[in-house]
């Protein structure tokens, strides 16, 4: 019997995860042009794949009496024939590409490919075309839409091809890029250009509150290249392909792509289940058009950076090992650390230059919870055993209540939501819908249902 997906029953998917890594810088010293690079090309392009989705439409059909007939037969109480029926049909809702990162089929797309436009929901279908026309039905593992990442998961029996990924930060302006993905539909395509400029923020391309942080490039980019991959020289993976700036809707040379980095902190979280977890400093800042810096407009009680010395008008210049020339370079650079971690912060006061270290709380919005006002992470043991939930529950904790909602408090645990049983965050934000949501819970030993309604 072979399953819908291609794979065999007697056979099972490749477990694990294990992404390839090689962060070495470029050799930038090389004397003589290259006249080709279709044997690096060759190693990397396959990983990189079309992603096409679906989405479930409801349409209505009328009956086919006659008006008359339909009426008489209202009119003595006779039963009606051929009544108006509703269908569901799952229509194409979009085409994009993707990158497979994984040799078990984690795949890397952008957030905006896989759900739908108007309510933000993924998409109900999503397929992926390798080069070679195997297709497989793709699991949405989840998606962030501050970054516009997403992942995905494909099972095969077999290893999938997959590309390596190196260090961004590495790179620089006139460094060789190569653009891949599936444009405008007529399958896989390779663009070559440099990188026109990097760390390019504020240019209102994510929604508001989003982490920008983009790679320019003037490799061509076309509609349909969305989730493709921005590879370097060495056929590494340095970006994913997100955006144009055209005024025609066609490529003029400004292609845009969100750094690899940033990429890999969003795909390790939501693979390993939980959602997002970004570090949280607790100051609101300021930008200056003749400060090179962010400078702290107030500092939160009780937060980590109050409870570092950091003060207003505090001219932050560094976080950890990232130099920091401008407020959305610090927001970035603290995003992108796991809580917890202790980091050196370099401020100026008065213009002296001091050191601050600061341990990195949890921020609220990081798990990228459904539910306003809370944060929801797995049942791992060390959360079962800090909010004493047994092990036959099953579901997702929440570990933190902002004050915002009365329903749920620490240690509830979502067992199922809308009659579905959810294990992680992805699933539990697929299950929720705008309104009314059924919840069936845990809390101190007792199992409940409660309503509770998602704005």
């Amino acid at each position: 019997m072979i399953l819908c997906n291609g794979l065999s029953a007697k056979t099972s998917p490749i477990k694990g995860f294990s992404p390839r890594y090689d962060e070495t810088k470029l050799d930038r010293s090389q004397s003589s042009p290259i006249v080709s690079y279709s044997k690096i090309l060759k190693k990397s392009t396959p990983a990189v794949v079309a992603v096409t989705t679906k989405q479930v439409v409801r349409r209505l059909y009328p009956g086919g009496t006659d008006p008359l007939e339909d009426f008489l037969r209202r009119y003595y109480g006779l039963p009606r024939v051929n009544q108006p029926r509703v269908e569901e049909e799952r229509v194409p809702a979009g085409i994009g590409s993707g990158v497979i990162v994984t040799p078990q089929g984690h795949t890397v797309t952008n957030a905006h490919v896989i759900t739908d436009p108007r309510t933000g929901k993924p998409v109900e279908e999503v397929t992926v075309k390798l080069s070679n026309k195997k297709e497989y039905e793709a699991k949405i593992i989840g998606f962030d839409r501050s970054t516009d990442v997403a992942v995905l998961k494909i099972d095969s029996t077999d290893p999938l091809p997959h590309v390596t990924l190196a260090n961004s930060d590495f790179m620089e302006v006139g460094d060789v890029v190569f653009a891949v993905g599936n444009p405008l539909g007529i399958g896989m395509t390779v663009t070559m250009g440099i990188i026109s400029a990097t760390k390019k923020s504020e240019l209102g391309v994510l929604e508001e509150g989003g982490y920008e942080n983009f790679i320019q490039t003037d490799a061509a980019i076309n509609r349909g290249n969305s989730g493709g991959a921005l590879l370097d020289a060495k056929g590494r993976l340095i970006g994913i392909n997100t955006a144009i700036i055209s005024q025609t809707g066609a490529s003029i040379g400004i292609g845009l792509a969100i750094p690899v980095n940033i990429v890999k902190k969003v795909l390790s979280d939501l693979v390993r289940g939980g959602g997002l977890k970004r570090g949280f400093l607790g100051v609101s800042l300021e930008e200056s058009p003749t400060v090179q810096g962010a400078i702290i407009d107030s500092v939160e009680p009780n937060s980590p950076a109050e409870q570092a010395g950091l003060q207003p008008r505090d001219v932050i210049v560094k976080a950890g090992d990232k130099s920091v020339a401008s407020v959305n370079q610090l927001r970035v650079a603290i995003s992108q650390t796991q809580p917890g971690t202790r980091m050196l912060v370099k401020a100026l006061r008065n213009g002296r230059e001091l050191d601050f270290y600061v341990t990195l709380d949890l921020r609220e919005d990081s798990s990228a919870s459904p539910i306003p006002g809370i944060l929801l992470e797995p049942l791992s043991p060390a959360k079962r055993n800090e909010f004493e939930v047994p092990p036959t529950v099953r579901g997702i904790v929440v570990t933190k209540s902002t004050g915002k909602t009365q329903t749920f408090k620490e240690g509830v645990v979502l067992v199922e939501i809308n009659g579905y049983p959810v294990s992680t965050v992805p699933e539990a934000e697929y299950r929720l819908k705008q309104g009314i949501n059924r919840f069936y819970i845990w809390y101190r030993g007792k199992f409940t249902y409660l309503a509770y309604r998602v704005p």
